[in-house]
């Protein structure tokens, strides 16, 4: 007898030794029979198990009853076999009803889970996700709930199971690791049975493909599904060997391998025999290599093939796979130069949507393609139909996202909205240029701010929401204590070379308590889901009010086809659009290879970043009384230290000596973090002293090499503002962590590493005493801490640098300072040069300590540099524009100015007083 598989076989070898021993003889025999045909005749099936129904039911025999309708629904549900199925459940819900009434339940907790799977499963099959996840929950909660030495094989066999639909349901809502975290679970655990089973094996190892595949990650999905198909054809398994051949003709179209692609899409034809269930697919499949191929004629014909074949199918499933196949030909027939018909194609989609009712991310992929055939017309009410469409898409979004509880998932949601934005923003320049209507900015900026920095401010607002959702102290202690956990375990694996089965489960147990936890709290406190998740974003308007007169905000959105750049002060607004393609993403990757070299040619240089400036900041600045620019970058204009563009078309002339120049995420954030109440102005400075050695096992992230000017770094900066420093051995992470909320200021001249193959395991290095791995300070802590600090400074390589996403930026050490609540960071581009940092930085805090505001006092102290070495090679935009300001520019002290007019008045007046008594006393 089959153990249990993960989708459509049968869980029969589950049940069937809980069947009664002393069944009769005639049922076992009738058992036997309907057994041989259950994978090859559904109705032999089926005849044969109702006969055993019908002598249990003459008998009142409640548990072979059961045990049979578990057989047939298992029939049904291997043969895809939805209204039997349906009608099986039905009569199950209603044995257990009546089962509840007598006190009982049913005979044992495996038959009860076993009711669940395939309540479970019929819900899945029929695309109603939120039933079928709360079946398969339950099935978890039940085993979890249940001591391991009372749990069958077959309660362990559903939990797996469970985690496989789970995963699929994370699949389809495109929740990509949470949907691997439950099957590298259940890998895991197959592998460290003793009797590893085979076919749950490769049924996972299947299903983790398809999460790489979706991920685009399509040698890794490949080297899975060769391997899995190759068991399936060894055991005979035909419908699985033709799953797996459609995923590798699939996945070999993605690697633009066509002839690899169609030989798999028609080897596993011959493997369909006649099963309509598969047709569509292998027709939508051909499509897709015609279309990848530019045959879209070809690849029309082969969808309106696929909906013939669906429209001959019933359920819930054929309205979502029709509307996903009519979203097909929407896509083709635009590229096809057909935009009305795929218009026509995307109402089908519309109307089928309907029918389902539940709302998804497949709907979220409707409307981007709907939106982007609405621009190509280029009439003005196609535009408006664009905006509507857009509106539409982006109110979908905001009830999506809070669903979404991985930020990997999330960032991937958000990438893959993207366009959506930039439709909107064409649709709006568009309009805008033909009929002026000052209300479109107001809009276009609201988009901009949409795309903008989500994560981010939802991680502001979770601390904003924790302080006023009354939260009880044990709930907010337990999600730290778990967080610290993760991080710390997630830590032991990324440092380790070799995998580790006990601490992979560790972790995942972690981050199912943690996700828990955060349902239970987000149920629980609506005020504090609400305040996390809230949808507003700032207005243009608000954002002018918050604008000094001689402040410029500049908000780039960086599209596919275009840049689109909203210009405001505070009382005027502009849009302008920069057209892009390959050579102009490629200036911008060279002109930061030269910035981030010394020894690159300074005039070459020069001439590089005045293209720059000419084609993103000359439409721009047209007023010299704009002397401060807030920028918000966006794609691979985070590279640019703007400060460094050259302004001068015959010369040299650096934007940062007329303008201070500062960055900030989103005009949203900006306004967020000036809300902010400010700290006494003490600074926590740390300079660890560092021997050349390799600071951890992985030897690929570098030698932290001796920093001879650290020290004199910090000695400089603590002469402009009182404070504490901590020196070579006494730079750890401890009393970092151990000073940290008792400073306005914080300052670290340190190493920092920047790690692209896990990114949130980049790290800046403490003091290398006592166990030099826990002197690290990772990415991945900074979601951990609080740091209240009013700037943060980290003179460190490449602190601003990571991974970079889009509308997110970099995720970087700078981005993980802001997770953990600093108002604004100084952070570095490149590799900076010790001793040029410290001569900056030095003057730096001198112009701070002075009144200025952090934008002002950056620009200043670099144009000293650079006038002081004008005539050497320290003039090299290198040395001193690597530096860059974020968050919040305002100033960290009074200025002395203010207070020399303070203490002169003082001094008048205590002078006028005595020399009032005098006068006084003389006349007396």
């Amino acid at each position: 007898m089959k153990k249990a598989l993960i989708f459509t076989v049968l869980l029969c070898g589950l049940f069937s030794s809980a069947q009664d021993e002393k069944q009769s003889t005639e049922i076992v025999a009738l058992n036997k029979k309907a057994t041989t045909f259950f994978y090859t005749q559904k109705d032999s099936a089926y005849v044969y198990f109702n006969k055993v129904y019908d002598i249990a039911k003459k008998n009142n025999d409640s548990k072979n009853l059961i045990q049979t309708l578990f057989s047939l629904t298992g029939v049904a549900n291997y043969h895809r076999d939805m209204k039997t199925m349906g009608a099986n459940l039905e009569k199950l819900d209603s044995l257990l009803v009546t089962e509840k009434k007598g006190h009982t339940n049913f005979s044992s907790t495996d038959d009860y889970n076993i009711y669940l799977y395939f309540r479970g499963a019929y819900h899945f099959q029929l695309s109603e996700d939120s039933d079928a996840r709360k079946a398969f929950e339950e099935i978890i909660l039940n085993v979890n709930n249940t001591a391991d030495s009372l749990q069958s094989k077959t309660l362990q066999s559903l939990t797996s199971v469970a985690h496989s639909f789970l995963g699929k349901i994370y699949l389809s809502e495109r929740k990509f690791e949470l949907a691997k975290q439950l099957y590298n679970k259940n890998i895991r655990e197959i592998l460290a049975s003793e009797d590893v089973d085979q076919e749950a094996l490769y049924g996972n190892f299947n299903l983790l493909a398809e999460v790489l595949m979706n991920e685009k990650k399509y040698d890794e999905a490949s080297t899975y599904w060769i391997k899995t198909l190759k068991y399936n054809q060894q055991k005979n398994n035909s419908n699985a060997v033709i799953a797996n051949s459609f995923y590798v003709a699939q996945n070999f179209n993605q690697l633009n391998q066509r002839d690899s692609a169609l030989y798999y899409l028609e080897y596993a034809k011959s493997v369909l025999n006649d099963n309509p269930v598969f047709y569509p697919k292998y027709h939508i499949l051909k499509s897709d290599i015609f279309a990848k191929n530019e045959e879209y004629d070809a690849s029309l014909t082969e969808l309106e093939k696929a909906v013939n074949k669906i429209q001959n199918t019933t359920g819930n499933t054929k309205a979502l796979f029709l509307a996903s196949t009519y979203i097909e030909m929407g896509k083709i027939n635009d590229l096809n130069g057909n935009p009305e018909k795929a218009l026509s194609n995307f109402r089908y989609a519309e109307k089928q949507f309907k029918k389902v009712g539940n709302r998804s991310i497949n709907e979220l992929k409707l409307l981007k393609n709907k939106a982007h055939t609405l621009n190509g017309i280029h009439e003005p009410k196609y535009f408006l139909a664009s905006l509507e469409t857009v509106d539409e898409a982006i109110h979908l979004l905001n009830d999506l996202k809070p669903t979404f509880k991985s930020q990997q998932d999330k960032l991937l949601l958000i990438e893959d909205a993207f366009p959506i934005f930039e439709s909107g923003l064409e649709a709006i320049y568009m309009l805008h240029a033909s009929k002026a209507d000052d209300s479109l900015l107001d809009k276009a900026f609201y988009f901009m701010e949409k795309s903008k920095s989500v994560l981010l401010m939802e991680a502001l607002l979770n601390t904003k929401a924790t302080k006023f959702a009354n939260i009880p102290d044990n709930l907010l202690r337990k999600e730290s204590q778990l967080k610290s956990e993760i991080t710390f375990i997630e830590k032991q694996l990324n440092t380790s070379k070799t995998g580790n089965f006990e601490l992979e489960g560790e972790l995942f147990a972690l981050k199912n308590d943690h996700l828990n936890l955060i349902h239970k709290i987000e149920s629980g406190y609506p005020s504090y889901y609400n305040l996390k998740y809230r949808t507003k974003v700032i207005s243009l308007e608000k954002t002018q009010a918050l604008l000094d007169t001689d402040e410029l905000m500049i908000s780039f959105f960086f599209g596919n086809n275009d840049i689109y750049a909203i210009s405001l002060d505070n009382n005027s607004k502009k849009i302008t659009r920069i057209p892009i393609d390959s050579e102009f993403e490629t200036k911008i990757k060279m002109a930061y290879r030269m910035f981030s070299n010394p020894k690159s040619d300074i005039v070459v240089l020069g001439k590089a970043t005045h293209n720059l400036y000419k084609h993103l900041l000359d439409p721009i600045l047209k007023s010299d009384h704009h002397k401060k620019l807030i920028i918000t970058t966006d794609g691979l204009l985070n590279y640019i230290p703007f400060a460094a563009l050259n302004t001068n078309p015959e010369g040299l002339t650096y934007l940062a000596e007329n303008h201070a120049v500062s960055y900030v995420n989103s005009a949203t954030m900006l306004a967020e973090l000036r809300q902010r109440q400010p700290k006494e102005h003490t600074i926590l400075a740390f300079a660890p002293s560092f021997d050349g050695t390799v600071n951890i096992t992985n030897t690929d992230r570098g030698k932290l090499l001796p920093l001879p000017n650290n020290k004199k770094e910090v000695e400089q900066i603590l002469t402009s503002f009182n404070g504490s420093s901590y020196i070579d051995e006494d730079a750890s992470l401890l009393n970092f962590k151990s000073q940290l909320s008792s400073f306005g200021i914080v300052h670290l001249a340190t190493h920092a590493i920047f790690d692209d193959a896990a990114p949130e395991y980049s790290y800046l290095a403490f003091s290398q005493k006592g166990n030099k791995t826990e002197n690290l300070l990772y990415v991945a802590d900074l979601y951990n801490l609080q740091i209240d600090a009013d700037l943060v400074t980290l003179s460190a390589c490449e602190s601003g640098l990571g991974d970079l996403k889009r509308g997110e930026g970099f995720m970087s050490l700078a981005r993980g300072f802001f997770y953990s609540g600093a108002a604004s960071i100084a952070s570095t581009l490149w590799k900076i040069n010790d001793a040029s940092s410290a001569t900056l930085m030095s003057g730096f805090y001198k112009n701070l300590s002075r009144g200025d505001a952090k934008d002002l006092a950056l620009q200043r102290a670099q144009i000293e540099f650079l006038n002081t070495n004008r005539d050497n090679g320290l003039s090299h935009p290198y040395y001193w524009s690597g530096f860059v300001i974020s968050g919040s520019t305002v100033p960290l002290a009074t200025s002395y100015n203010w207070v020399y007019i303070i203490i002169g008045t003082i001094i008048l007046l205590t002078g006028g007083f005595y020399y009032f008594i005098a006068r006084k006393k003389r006349r007396a």
